[in-house]
């Protein structure tokens, strides 16, 4: 292959897909077109014209980004104000019910009970009535779809050890249903894409990072458990990391191409379990801490109020990205920093809290790519099927 073919067939890599498939064989036809004519000139030639190609397959690649950037823009539609405000309430709940406990028989229960009844009926109602399932309802259905697994997978470890003294001793049951989520969801839709490089990295992070922190777990119980036995206790205990990250981007693609990024509140939904929880939120007992219960209220608002609204009523891409990272970072500072600042003793960050929060982070950033993706090549579609039908019509 010749020297400059071979270096724009590496640079093509930073235009868009889409561009690169239109055009790429006949941006490579040009570079070696290029390299022919510059061979009378020697050495000095090609290297002149490998210059030349780099300058120019940067800049264009950077016009072509941005290009795309503005036509991808001009689509985005903020969601009406009631869809917002809906797919806040969760976050308004739990922040009303934490921060004023009712010990009556429970107002608060009557609250999520009304809420739960209106998602239940009304969701699948307007899912069936307008073919599109409602926007509102994605956060709220990931912290549903989390819930059933982690429930039957307590019951499937119930099961599984009902003979061994002590009841259940390894909530496998829920790294076992992730897996076989994951499994079928990646069989059945995701096959059909094509995914870039990127995805199958950080996938690759995600999962070789937790074997790594699997062996050093297991190093630690080698004496108790065998290093098999070891691997097997932090793959089932902690199927709350990995797996679970990779279950939850793995149910919001069956979303994303109804509704592109968006669908990366059902992730947003399925990690709101850590509300119901104050261990996640704060990890130490400091239960006279004076400001306790707001920062409970600050960070509840900043994940579970502030990113649904910032994120639907976006109007851009980098809107969107801003919306969901910015919020996500100050979010986990806060749950790891402020225990640091506030205890009055000396205190370390738990290893559990930093793998947990580098998980989420890792499942985030591949439920975006990977919705991008998917959002992408609908576009895609739909603008072949336009184009094809305007020159039908003509």
């Amino acid at each position: 292959m010749r020297l400059a073919e071979h270096l724009y067939r590496v640079l093509l890599r930073l235009y868009p897909t889409a561009h690169r498939r239109e055009y790429g064989k006949a941006m490579l036809i040009h570079a070696r077109d290029l390299e022919r004519d510059s061979q009378q000139n020697g050495s000095w030639g090609i290297a002149c014209v490998c210059a030349n190609l780099v300058k120019d397959g940067l800049v264009n690649a950077c016009r072509e980004h941005w290009e795309g950037s503005i036509m991808a823009n001009s689509s985005i539609k903020p969601a009406p104000w009631l869809s917002v405000l809906l797919a806040a309430l969760p976050g308004l709940l739990i922040l009303l019910t934490r921060r004023f406990p009712l010990q009556q028989l429970s107002l608060d229960l009557i609250f999520w009970y009304v809420y739960l009844g209106v998602l239940v009926v009304a969701a699948p109602i307007i899912w069936w009535l307008k073919k599109r399932f409602p926007v509102w309802a994605l956060l709220p259905a990931g912290a549903l779809v989390w819930s059933l697994v982690y429930s039957a997978g307590m019951e499937l470890s119930a099961w599984a050890n009902q003979n061994r003294a002590g009841g259940v001793q390894v909530p496998g049951g829920i790294a076992a249903l992730s897996f076989l989520l994951i499994c079928v969801i990646c069989a059945v839709v995701l096959r059909k894409y094509r995914f870039p490089r990127s995805v199958w990295v950080l996938g690759a992070i995600l999962v070789v990072g937790n074997v790594a922190l699997a062996l050093l777990y297991s190093l630690d119980l080698f004496g108790e458990t065998g290093l098999l036995g070891g691997l097997i206790q932090y793959f089932s205990i902690s199927g709350l990391g990995p797996l679970e990250g990779l279950m939850l981007v793995a149910i919001g693609a069956l979303f994303a191409r109804e509704h592109g990024v968006l669908a990366i509140l059902i992730v947003i939904g399925g990690y709101s379990y850590m509300f119901a929880d104050s261990d996640y939120l704060f990890g130490y007992p400091q239960l006279d801490w004076a400001w306790l219960s707001t920062y409970f209220a600050a960070i509840t608002i900043l994940y579970l109020v502030v990113v649904p609204i910032t994120l639907l009523r976006a109007k851009t891409r980098l809107g969107r990205i801003l919306a969901v990272f910015l919020p996500l970072l100050a979010f986990h500072v806060l749950r790891l920093g402020v225990p640091l600042l506030v205890i009055h003793e000396p205190v370390q960050i738990r290893p559990g809290d930093l793998i947990a929060t580098i998980n989420i982070l890792l499942s985030f950033v591949l439920a975006w790519v990977v919705y991008s993706v998917i959002a992408d090549e609908k576009q895609e579609v739909q603008a072949s099927r336009d184009f094809t039908a305007h020159q039908v019509v003509n």
